[in-house]
């Protein structure tokens, strides 16, 4: 079975800050002269079973077929959490866990717990949408700056959803105004042309009156 992948822009810069989270893994097997890995770690070696903490890009191209290191999924992409966004997922302040926590998880898909992290990855991210759509209406960009709700994804939907929403209002103001001032111009050449009527009925009259 193919496992769940994910390729972003090679040259983007909030990629790059993405991978180089750290995450909790641990040693398979003896390490020598792997020790400096650990900061905390005195001796130049490191033995099965040792946990300690690596950057995601690091992780992510070890060689699938024989790898020195098992990943630790963070507590954050864990089953406790899920059942926490499952009760309201709207609430949680996912920028205060992770910045970049859709982008962390899609990354952390490619390993064997795959499967259930798209999953609670998708649900999450469908139910919380429905906030940032609100948001898009009533919220100032003023007040973003200070919501941690909000990671960095969906900071961007936000910016994107508030702009299209201010564009739809001035069109929308624009098309009132013009289609007012169509009718008030199509009401002066109403009046315009009653009046130039009046004047050539007047006019017919008198002629027919002179004769």
């Amino acid at each position: 079975m193919n496992k769940p992948s994910y390729y972003p822009n090679y040259y983007s810069l909030d990629d790059v800050m993405v991978t180089q989270e750290r995450i909790p893994c641990r040693a398979l097997h003896n390490l020598y002269q792997m020790g400096f890995l650990d900061s905390s770690e005195k001796s130049d070696h490191l033995e099965p079973n040792q946990q300690l903490e690596l950057p995601l890009w690091y992780l992510l191209q070890q060689d699938e077929r024989s790898p020195n290191f098992a990943l630790i999924v963070p507590e954050i992409f864990t089953a406790a959490y899920k059942e926490i966004y499952k009760a309201d997922a709207s609430y949680v302040e996912l920028g205060k866990l992770n910045k970049f926590y859709y982008e962390l998880g899609m990354h952390l898909c490619k390993f064997d717990t795959g499967d259930d992290l798209a999953e609670m990855l998708f649900d999450t991210a469908q139910e919380r949408v429905k906030g940032i759509k609100d948001m898009c209406n009533n919220v100032s960009s003023e007040n973003l700056m200070d919501n941690k709700k909000l990671e960095h994804l969906e900071r961007m939907l936000y910016e994107a959803g508030s702009k299209t929403h201010k564009m739809f209002s001035d069109w929308l103001q624009e098309k009132s105004v013009n289609i007012k001032s169509t009718e008030l111009v199509t009401n002066h050449r109403k009046r315009k042309r009653d009046a130039l009527d009046g004047e050539e009925g007047s006019s017919q009259s008198s002629q027919r009156t002179s004769i």
